[in-house]
């Protein structure tokens, strides 16, 4: 039985992608920098999936003492940690650069990139030191070097995580044991993250990014199933998995199905 720890899991894919670990039998632990939001998340999986499944650990990813003290509360909860995935990540308003607040570039790089760098860091000491584990971290908007005004602080934290666990991967490859450093990508997914950004954006902007978000839009419960299907029966260092490939993307813009579909209604879009 796999453990798993998710940074950022008391909402949108995060929390997705602990309840499709528990589904398939892993042991998971939540964490969030909200504890409140996390603990309403572990009572629910809890009764689900019993507690002797889940856990929960509150953690500010920019704080080197939390990071560790989620890998120890997990081991000391589990035995082992097989999976940590690096999620937590935030992103900044969407405006041109030099309208943004000054304030928000900190907080944005230091949770999506140092955040990730600490947790990687802590996890891969504690990986090498019980023989084996995997480290993903979640890519997102400029990873695949595309670019879009309002993102350039946010795209450049996420092409960032994708070099750095690259890099990484090329590391581990000089150790002897057995741990493998990736990347999940999990798309476009429909998420407060998302929608409540829409709804600060200028009335041209959004019809344009609704009009790609119905195309290339997905649920969390369809996205995080994929990719946890994926990180489980993988074994190989340095992957990459992509729920929006660009084959898939371009297969959309083609089907009538999804050039009809309507995604934000329901939210009030």
């Amino acid at each position: 039985m796999k453990t798993a720890v998710i940074t950022g899991s008391s909402r949108g894919i995060g929390l997705g992608l602990a309840k499709e670990f528990l589904k398939k039998g892993c042991r998971v632990v939540l964490s969030s920098y909200a504890p409140e939001e996390m603990e309403d998340e572990l009572k629910k999986a809890r009764a689900e999936y019993g507690s002797d499944k889940v856990i929960g650990i509150a953690c500010d990813v920019t704080k080197l003492e939390q990071v560790q003290a989620l890998w120890d509360g997990a081991k000391e909860a589990f035995g082992t940690v097989d999976i940590w995935m690096n999620n937590a990540g935030i992103a900044n308003t969407t405006l041109p650069f030099w309208e943004l607040n000054t304030a928000e570039i900190p907080r944005v790089v230091g949770t999506n990139m140092i955040g990730v760098m600490l947790g990687a860091q802590v996890a891969l000491k504690g990986m090498l030191e019980q023989g084996c584990g995997q480290i993903y971290s979640t890519e997102g908007y400029g990873s695949d070097d595309m670019k879009r005004t309002g993102l350039t602080v946010y795209g450049s934290t996420k092409r960032a995580v994708r070099y750095f666990s690259e890099s990484l991967a090329d590391e581990v490859e000089e150790c002897e044991k057995p741990v493998q450093v990736g990347t999940i990508s999990p798309g476009i997914v429909l998420t407060n993250f998302l929608i409540d950004d829409m709804k600060k954006m200028e009335p041209e902007l959004l019809e344009k990014t609704k009009i790609i978000y119905n195309i290339l839009g997905d649920t969390v419960e369809t996205v995080t199933g994929f990719l946890v299907e994926e990180v489980l029966k993988n074994e190989e260092n340095g992957k990459r998995i992509l729920w929006l490939t660009e084959e898939k993307a371009n297969a959309r813009f083609e089907d009538p199905a999804y050039l009809e579909r309507d995604m934000l209604s329901k939210f009030g879009i």
